[in-house]
């Protein structure tokens, strides 16, 4: 049933792309568009503008390392080049505290959604029915569950792109002013937190191995996913200014605040398109984070970092379920405790710690394989990452900052701790596996 030979390459330039924008775009855009706006008012689409600029430069970086290595674990194997098995080990933990986190979250979500029309059904049930569901479709195989990533995404954008070019017919131009006044310590505040709005492109070094495309060709999708995304953000975020006062919707307490917002232009039948958008974008976060995590924490298992068992590769569809297994562990773990904001934060801040310790890599190994085989290189050295290293300290920072409860450290520290002790215990005096080569 079971054995620990390659992934099988499945993914399209197509696919991959519709994996790292759904991976991007869940449903907080329609669900906190009311906090957003409290914090920043109408310079909010700034904001989106300067947090997609950060990412596009961190994605610059990942998308030179991607290159160089395209194997499933990514930011484990560039951290391990340029600093060693301890370095890497911690950024692998972190990871996979992230991408875990967000199938729970989304399951919690998508569980809260479902009782707005079935309040009788448990979201305990719903939300471990998502789970089980989702992982079951990920360990039938890498091309399914790529196939239905592309119609919910086309279904998610299809969506969010009714909404912004119906909101343009009736601009409300006084809603703009004043732009920043008042405003720009929030606008400032809030970008930190949009630049998680666009995690997703670092799915893109975890599914490498199964790409069918030239791997110097899928690393121009980072940044261009990206602008894809912004784009999105923007518009959606500028036709709500546009149509009501972002004090009002700042206000407003729904669940779905955007909803309100759709129902001026586009009537009722806006509610069930933001709705049906929303949860498309549930899903396609989901499905791509399931993906991302597992072959994580595969890449991680098969060089003997992790347990044994999660490197194993099913002989019919060739996925990693054990892993994905695991996913939907803690999938069901969500559904059942519905921790949402805590999930969230507590994944929030393990993910920059990833990304700062990536960029870190990339300096090292441009001065100490200065001569590795780099197929695609970021332009303007040192500026790029200096800039890319700079935006993950300050998301960091205030990512700590943002901690509301004396819980939130101490799941986090208690997640570092486990992660020091496990290394000191089982990975510390081991001989671990190399299974790249880099030239």
């Amino acid at each position: 049933m079971e054995e620990t030979v390659g992934l099988k390459r499945s993914l399209t330039l197509i696919t991959i792309f519709t994996l790292i924008t759904g991976a991007m775009v869940g449903m907080a855009w329609a669900t906190l568009t009311n906090v957003l706006f409290a914090y920043a008012g109408p310079a909010l689409v700034v904001s989106a503008v300067i947090a997609a600029s950060f990412c596009i430069i961190i994605g610059l970086c990942y998308a030179e390392l991607c290159a160089a290595m395209p194997y499933a674990g990514g930011e484990y194997h560039y951290t391990k080049m340029a600093m060693g098995k301890f370095a890497s080990f911690i950024t692998g933990w972190f990871l996979v505290i992230a991408y875990s986190a967000m199938m729970p979250g989304e399951v919690i979500i998508f569980s809260r959604i479902f009782a707005m029309f079935s309040p009788d059904i448990p979201k305990w049930l719903t939300g471990t029915t998502v789970a089980i569901l989702f992982g079951g479709i990920n360990i039938l195989g890498i091309r399914i569950s790529a196939i239905a990533q592309s119609i919910f995404a086309t279904l998610l954008f299809a969506g969010m792109g009714i909404f912004i070019f119906s909101g343009l017919g009736d601009i409300h131009w006084e809603n703009f002013s004043p732009f920043f006044e008042g405003h720009v310590p929030g606008m400032l505040m809030m970008v930190p937190i949009v630049i998680l709005a666009f995690m997703g492109f670092d799915i893109v070094p975890q599914a490498a191995e199964e790409v069918k495309a030239p791997i110097e060709k899928v690393v121009y999708l980072i940044p261009l996913s990206i602008v894809f995304v912004c784009l999105f953000y923007g518009g959606v975020f500028f036709v709500a200014t546009a149509n009501v006062a972002p004090a009002v919707i700042a206000e407003n307490k729904a669940d779905v605040p955007l909803i309100d917002v759709a129902r001026i232009f586009l009537g009722e039948k806006g509610a069930v398109i933001i709705l049906i958008a929303g949860i498309m974008g549930l899903i396609t976060t989901m499905n791509a984070f399931v993906i991302g995590s597992s072959r994580l924490m595969f890449g991680m298992a098969r060089e003997g970092v992790l347990p044994n068992f999660l490197a194993k590769i099913h002989k019919k569809y060739g996925t990693p379920h054990w892993s994905i297994l695991v996913i939907i562990f803690f999938g069901i773990l969500g559904a059942i405790f519905q921790e949402l904001f805590l999930v969230f934060q507590i994944a929030s801040s393990a993910i920059l710690i990833a990304y700062i310790m990536v960029i870190i890599s990339f300096f090292i190994l441009r001065k100490k394989s200065p001569d590795m085989k780099r197929p695609y290189k970021v332009p303007f050295y040192p500026l790029t990452p200096i800039i890319a290293l700079s935006g993950s300290i300050l998301a960091f920072l205030f990512s700590l900052v943002a901690f509301e409860t004396w819980v939130h450290w101490v799941i986090f520290i208690g997640a570092t701790v486990a992660g020091l002790l496990y290394y000191t215990i089982s990975v510390r005096k081991k001989e671990i596996t190399d299974t790249i080569t880099v030239s």
